[in-house]
């Protein structure tokens, strides 16, 4: 209300418009000769005004000192009044929320209630007050705020506060209201609405429905459930993809809104290349929860953005200390979120903690056979889940028909940490845990190839939960569960792809005995086939001990612990010539029992052991066919690839080489799988160099490289610190790429593939006779010639006539002879 805004009680009293200027200027302690100056009129014209008013507003004689008081004391009183109800001003800027603001603007002038909604410090309230100041189609909104209203309170009392009733003209009665709301237009912004919704609730429909120019704009958590009610679900805001561009990091509004306040407390603060991934990640933590964000930013006084990151786990302890004179509840993050969870009942606090055991995305199926157990049954969970959604404490999407539903990592923490404190938490994790590795194995069968697109997308979905159902196990050394778990998947891994903590549950498992019986032996077999990315003699001591455990299992481990022997003697270091056999065992042994997956797997793995390219390529094809019948588009992506890398290898077929890689690129990205999406990328990079285009395959090598190692592939690893080498020295950089082949050797000795070795050890050969090292160079082929069974002439003739002539027969036969009695692991530091 400004000065020229009549408070209703005057307007209902008969009060003039002269009459008001004339009580606002009493208000203001001025005599009868000043408030005649200021008006322009006589004193005389003030005196007679001020009689009426009094007369009207029930005070005798205006000229006794004593009543003068009674119009200073009203006017003072409506002021103080009039100043509560008035918007508040920012003190910050406002970032963001451009299409939110678009999609308000259009809606408060044509829905006479619409509530913003969304969870505690999502920014509900700024945004309302910033749409205030802006809609010009609507009178000047009139805040009713209940933020500092105890829960229960009259909805009455805070609405005749806002509006300038006075006390004593019916106690801010539902009559007295409805009468000053009843004349003209009116938009009241009824804030903070959560925790009184049935009382505000129950007065806004009575007044909507006995007035005609009431607009109402409120904030809740939830909606409030009356007739006509619009609502409108305020997001958290955009965040950022991670990279090092700070503009691009700053095209999302939580990492401008993040800048914005840092640099209001550090003054100079700037994203810069050095901390735009840390600003990122911190926005993507937060959720782009604008009160998180703006507490998170406030620490920048204290900390870098690379120590913010780190300390996010700790968040709570992190991001307190609010600005003074806001409300209490957003002050910390701990007490935002705290003020949601005081609100809800005993049912609702039950289901909202066992909900944090979600570490992301789940469906209410899902939810319901997880967390539907005493003292919450499965019919309560149906009347108390949309409850949580309507609090704003579970957060919904839509992806085509499916609603998936997920807790804001700040919400899930909270949720977790009231779980711990309950004692109930390792039940709830139980229960998560048993779910998803169960579900993972019941999936195997679409994996393979009944329905493998399917199977992806739940993997995809699930992943988060399969780890932290792997984590309770492990944490709690149920290796039984772990080893169902991993085993189930067994080959299947082949299809999911490595992935980093696969190794380190192995490392964790493998402290203990393998289990006994038939999950024993698969539990070997797995061991066999992911140790086989890593360290290959490693993996072929559990192919053995599968096979060796295997003697009395049923047929089918039998043929699996045949295909893990020959998976793992391809590339044993000490070659035993015997995989080529083994393996055809096992193709005929799947076939007898039906089982075309494995059968192509084991056509898969013959096709890269058998020693002439032309025969690999035809191995490797009729795999391939086969698992396109058998609808597995991530194995025939391998396929190719592996088809692709036999090319290269032997300079054939490369424009073949370019028409299968671009199918292995395409089918692994249908599929959604990122190992063979990267198989095929590093192929690529592999093909350009085969043309020379070094300038086109080191950039893809160098990316490559990060990918390969997070993943644990060290055998891709090392093809693109072989490719990155290769580029340095057809550069001219010698040097350069001497250090990328010994990195490459590094991993190659603790990898003990034996065809990754030779290809370290003659390319880390040449670069060392590239560089004047002819006497290391020629060291380095004698070790070769332990572990190629073919005369090494027949595998670089043209290096070893060099190093003879310079070395000359006597020196390159003792250099040879000192190479093939080094053991491999010396070599890394010849």
């Amino acid at each position: 209300m400004g000065s020229d805004v009549f408070p209703d009680e005057l307007r209902a009293a008969g009060v003039t418009p002269r009459e008001l200027e004339i009580f606002w200027l009493v208000g203001d302690r001025l005599h009868n000769q000043e408030i005649a100056d200021v008006l322009h009129v006589s004193e005389r014209t003030v005196e007679s005004h001020v009689s009426a008013l009094l007369r009207k507003l029930g005070g005798p004689d205006r000229r006794a000192s004593p009543n003068r008081l009674i119009l200073v004391e009203a006017a003072e009183r409506l002021k103080a009044l009039r100043d509560a109800a008035a918007l508040p001003r920012p003190l910050s800027s406002f970032v963001g929320r451009d299409r939110e603001i678009d999609d308000l603007r259009r809606l408060v002038g044509s829905h006479r209630l619409l509530t913003l909604t969304g969870p505690a410090g999502t920014g509900k309230t700024r945004l309302a007050l910033r749409l205030a100041g802006l809609a010009t189609a609507l009178p000047p909104a009139v805040l009713v705020d209940f933020a500092r209203a105890a829960p229960g309170r009259s909805a009455e009392r805070e609405f005749a506060d806002a509006l300038g009733l006075l006390a004593g003209e019916g106690d801010g009665s539902r009559a007295q209201i409805r009468a000053a709301l009843a004349k003209g237009r009116h938009w009241l912004l009824v804030d903070n609405c959560e925790h009184v919704a049935d009382g505000a609730a129950a007065l806004l429909a009575d007044l909507l429905a006995t007035t005609r120019g009431l607009h109402v704009l409120a904030t809740s958590h939830g909606p409030l459930r009356v007739a006509g009610e619009v609502v409108y679900e305020i997001p958290p805001l955009p965040v950022p993809e991670e990279g090092d561009d700070p503009a691009a990091v700053l095209s999302a509004a939580s990492a401008r809104l993040f800048a914005d306040r840092a640099a209001a407390v550090s003054p100079g603060f700037e994203v810069t290349s050095e901390n735009a991934r840390h600003v990122a990640v911190i926005c993507r933590r937060l959720d782009g929860l604008p009160l998180a964000i703006e507490l998170a930013a406030a620490r920048t006084r204290v900390f870098s953005a690379a120590e913010l990151r780190a300390r996010l786990d700790d968040r709570f302890a992190l991001l307190t200390d609010g600005a003074r004179g806001a409300p209490a509840r957003h002050r910390t993050l701990e007490e935002a979120l705290n003020w949601s969870y005081e609100l809800l009942s005993g049912e609702e606090r039950v289901l909202f903690e066992r909900c944090s055991v979600f570490p992301a995305t789940f469906d209410y199926d899902t939810a319901t056979r997880i967390l539907g157990y005493p003292p919450l049954s499965g019919a309560a969970l149906v009347q108390v889940f949309p409850r949580l959604l309507d609090r704003s404490l579970i957060s919904r999407r839509r992806q085509d028909e499916r609603t998936e539903y997920c807790l804001l990592d700040s919400v899930r923490q909270f949720a977790l940490r009231r779980l711990e404190a309950s004692g109930t938490a390792d039940r709830a994790r139980e229960q998560h845990a048993r779910h998803h590795l169960g579900q993972g194995v019941a999936a195997l069968t679409d994996l393979c190839g009944r329905d493998q697109a399917a199977a992806l997308r739940w993997f995809g979905r699930h992943w988060a939960d399969l780890r932290a159902g792997m984590r309770w196990a492990l944490q709690r050394q149920d290796t039984t569960l772990a080893w169902e778990f991993l085993a189930g998947i067994g080959t299947g891994w082949e299809v999911l792809g490595a992935r980093g903590e696969l190794f380190d549950w192995l490392d964790t498992l493998l402290a203990h005995p393998l289990p006994r019986g038939s999950l024993g032996v698969r539990a070997a077999i797995t061991c066999a086939i992911l140790l086989d990315y890593q360290d290959t003699e490693r993996a072929r001591g559990f192919a053995e001990q599968a096979y060796e455990r295997a003697g009395s299992a049923p047929a089918q481990d039998r043929a699996l612990a045949l295909l893990a022997l020959g998976w793992t003697a391809r590339a044993a270091v000490v070659a035993r010539g015997s995989e080529v056999g083994v393996l055809e065992r096992a193709v005929s042994l799947f076939e007898r029992l039906g089982d075309d997956w494995h059968r192509a797997l084991a056509l898969f793995r013959l096709g890269l052991s058998v020693p002439d390219a032309p025969a690999a390529l035809a191995r490797l094809a009729d795999a391939a066919d086969l698992f396109d019948r058998l609808h597995n588009p991530v194995k025939r992506s391998n396929c190719l690839f592996h088809m692709a890398n036999v090319a290269i290898e032997d300079r054939v077929r490369l424009d073949e080489a370019a028409t299968w890689l671009a199918e292995a690129g395409r089918l692994a990205g249908t599929s959604g799988n990122e190992h063979e999406r990267l198989h095929a990328e590093v192929a690529l990079a592999r093909l350009d160099q085969a043309r020379e285009d070094h300038a086109a395959a080191e950039p893809r090598f160098v990316r490559l490289l990060s990918e390969f190692r997070q993943i644990g592939d060290l055998r891709c690893a090392a093809r693109c610190l072989h490719g990155l080498g290769g580029a340095a020295a057809a550069a001219g950089d010698h040097r350069r790429a001497r250090r990328r082949l010994a990195e490459a050797l590094e991993i190659a000795v603790g990898l003990g593939d034996r065809n990754v070795l030779v290809t370290s050890l003659l390319l880390l050969a040449g670069a060392d006779h590239a560089t004047g090292r002819p006497d290391r160079a020629a060291v380095l082929l004698g070790a070769v010639e332990n572990l190629v069974p073919a005369p090494l002439e027949s595998r670089e003739p043209p290096l070893r006539a060099a190093l003879r002539e310079r070395l000359g027969p006597d020196g390159f036969a003792m250099a040879l002879a000192t190479g093939r009695s080094t053991p491999l692991t010396a070599l890394r530091s010849l």
